[in-house]
Order: C-alpha cells, then structure tokens, then sequence
C-alpha cells in the first residue's frame, strides 16, 4: 500500500541530521550559489523526512537545510513519510549513489554505513543499490586509502578509475605513486601502466658464470675461423697459452697471402706480419 506523504512547514531546530549520511566535504562555491538561491526564493524543492518521537529525522535536503540555518530561517518545507530504518537507510544511501556533489569516497563510505547498519553482504547491498557484487567491491576497497591520500586524489580531480589502480599498491608506496600520477598528468590507461611497472619491476640479470665447456667452444670458434683463412690462402695459425687463470690464444696471419707456415716464424721476427689477439 503507498504510504501517505504530507507537506508541513516544521522548525529547524527539530530536525536532525540523518545517520547514514556520509557527506562530509561541501563545494564552498556551490553551496553559496544555493544559499544565495534560497536566500532570494526560499526553498524550492522540500526537504524530505520521517517523524520520530522527538521530532523529525531528515533523509534527503541536507544541504538545504543547511543553508536556511545559514540564513536563520525559523521553519523549512518538508516533506513527512513514514519508513522504517532500513529503508531509509536504502533510501539515502540510493540518493548519496546518484549524487554528483559527492565524491567516489563518500558513496563508498555510504554503501559500507548501509552494510554496517543492516548487516547485508555484499551481495544484498547490491540489490538493494541495483549494482552487482563486484561493483560494490570496487567501491569498498577504495575505503582502504588514508584520509589525506583520498583527499589529494579528490583534490587533483583524479577520476574512480585512476583511484581504483592506485588502490593496487601496498599503503607505503600510494603517496609517492600519487604525487608521480599527478605531476605527470597521467590519465587512467597510463596509470593502470604505470602501477604494473612498479608491482612488477625487472628482475635483477643473473651473473654469467663461464665454465670450462663454453671455453672449448670458443676455441673451436677460433681454429674454424683459422682454417677458414688457410682454405683463402693465408698460412694463418694459433698460438695457444692456458693457465689456472685465464686462456690466452693468439692468432698469427701473414701480410703475405702466398707465405708458407713455416715461414710464420721469420716473418714474426722481421716484424712484417700483422698480429692480433
């Protein structure tokens, strides 16, 4: 059966505020654009609320509200329902969903106040805000920054998505991560890049170790590379010298394509050969 609503001009001083609210920053701007508004053309648009025993419990027009008691009006318009505590629990964290003067923290901390305060899963909640159970999750984890982490990302005008990626890192690194975000102006796809970089950075290159193995197969780099040379016609030929600590081979090619090998020796000694190591 639809409920009754009425519309009666109540006094400021017995409303109060209601407790699944999670607003907690105002645009300073806007909220003296309203006040001006209301000041000029009084309350447009009722406030709405649900009577209690001592007076009346507001559920949505807090900004309203706020800006008659700015203005010292005696009494308000309002809007009387009558809901039981969950659902205007529902209610108000369906409107804190919908609102875009609130931040993605703020209707984060309004679907953890309803879960809190009704007991729901994750699941339940969802159903109730017509989102799916990973989307509430999403919103959630965003409830893990610091205050003053989640005030800068709110500050620079970084979207869900770019706070959602942040989200990713260990507490510790967040700040420093933040600031790099911003100084660079990295938009969503370059930060989800970003933050990958630094949950997987490159691991250090592993020392190579040479073993006798590799050695060999040097040294029969070298000799096919000489006899390569003597099938082009140079007497070229090795000199090998190993010790425990180091191989030392050494390469002998005459100037003279046509020399023997055995004339090798006389053309080291007149120094007319070109050697290399």
């Amino acid at each position: 059966m639809q409920q009754d609503k009425k519309l009666e001009y109540i006094e400021i001083s017995k409303i109060t505020p209601c407790p699944y609210q999670t607003r907690y920053t105002y645009n300073r701007e806007n909220m003296q654009q309203l006040i001006e508004s209301v000041k000029q053309n009084g309350i447009l648009q009722p406030l709405t609320a649900t009577k209690q025993e001592d007076g009346y419990q507001l559920i949505s027009g807090h900004r309203r509200l706020f800006a008659a008691t700015v203005l010292k009006l005696d009494k308000v318009p309002v809007v009387v329902v009558e809901k039981s505590r969950e659902e205007i629990a529902v209610l108000c964290a369906v409107e804190n969903m919908h609102r875009e003067d609130l931040n993605f923290f703020e209707q984060a901390a309004a679907i953890k106040l309803l879960i809190d305060q009704l007991g729901l899963t994750q699941q339940q909640a969802g159903e109730k805000l017509c989102l799916s159970q990973s989307a509430v999750a999403n919103k959630l984890k965003l409830l893990q920054f610091d205050k003053a982490v989640a005030d800068r990302i709110v500050k620079a005008n970084l979207t869900e998505r770019h706070a959602r990626a942040l989200a990713r890192l260990e507490k510790e690194k967040q700040q420093k991560a933040l600031e790099h975000i911003i100084s660079h102006s990295l938009n969503v796809s370059e930060t989800d890049s970003y933050i990958q970089k630094l949950l997987s950075p490159p691991k250090p290159q592993r020392k190579t170790v040479i073993h006798i193995k590799d050695i060999r197969i040097f040294t029969n780099t070298i000799n096919k590379a000489v006899n390569l040379m003597k099938t082009a016609g140079f007497a070229a030929k090795v000199e090998q010298n190993i010790t425990e600590q180091a191989a030392e081979y050494k390469i002998v090619i005459p100037l003279d394509k046509h020399s023997k090998v055995s004339n090798v020796k006389t053309a080291q000694q007149s120094g007319t050969e070109k050697t290399a190591i």
